[in-house]
């Protein structure tokens, strides 16, 4: 009886803290990782992140993928990237100290327990034609493995972006 009751009193607190978001101040999220894209970069030791970028940028790891390109304008893919990221548990920080132009910052956590992860988007202007693309690197604050969450949200999301952008290649 004991035992039951101790459950029923952590049930009870744990439904507290996550539900009034103080979960959320007891996990801070930190500062977003600032990443140098390139296909020499420096990748975590931990395989808590995944990685996408262009051919010419991807980095040689098994957690990682080519990115898409699509046929528009920058502001258009930023426009979709930014809609479509509540659907996915992500929320676009506006105030990330030191961001630059070009790059988007969103914060993601996960269901349950509330983990934070960072998403980091560098957008590629084309050189020459309208082919728009982009380098995103995910990675979870906390913990040395991720168990395929990064990858597996970054994937869904890409899915959206390409339905929702009516392209992709």
């Amino acid at each position: 009886m004991f035992a039951i009751w101790g459950l029923l009193v952590l049930a009870g607190i744990f439904v507290t803290v996550r539900f009034t978001g103080l979960i959320d101040h007891m996990l801070p999220a930190g500062d977003p990782p600032n990443i140098a894209f390139a296909q020499d970069m420096d990748l975590p030791d931990a395989r808590n992140f995944f990685i996408t970028c262009p051919a010419d940028r991807l980095p040689t790891t098994d957690r990682a993928m080519q990115s898409p390109t699509f046929k528009a304008s920058v502001a258009s893919l930023t426009e979709v990237l930014i809609e479509t990221a509540p659907d996915h548990g992500m929320k676009l920080m506006t105030d990330v100290e030191g961001g630059e132009a070009g790059r988007l910052y969103f914060l993601a956590r996960t269901p349950v327990f509330r983990f934070p992860d960072w998403v980091e988007i560098e957008l590629i202007l084309p050189e020459t034609g309208n082919d728009v693309s982009f380098c995103l690197f995910a990675q979870s604050v906390y913990g040395v493995e991720d168990m395929g969450q990064n990858e597996k949200r970054t994937r869904a999301w890409l899915a959206d972006v390409e339905t929702r952008m009516g392209q992709g290649s």
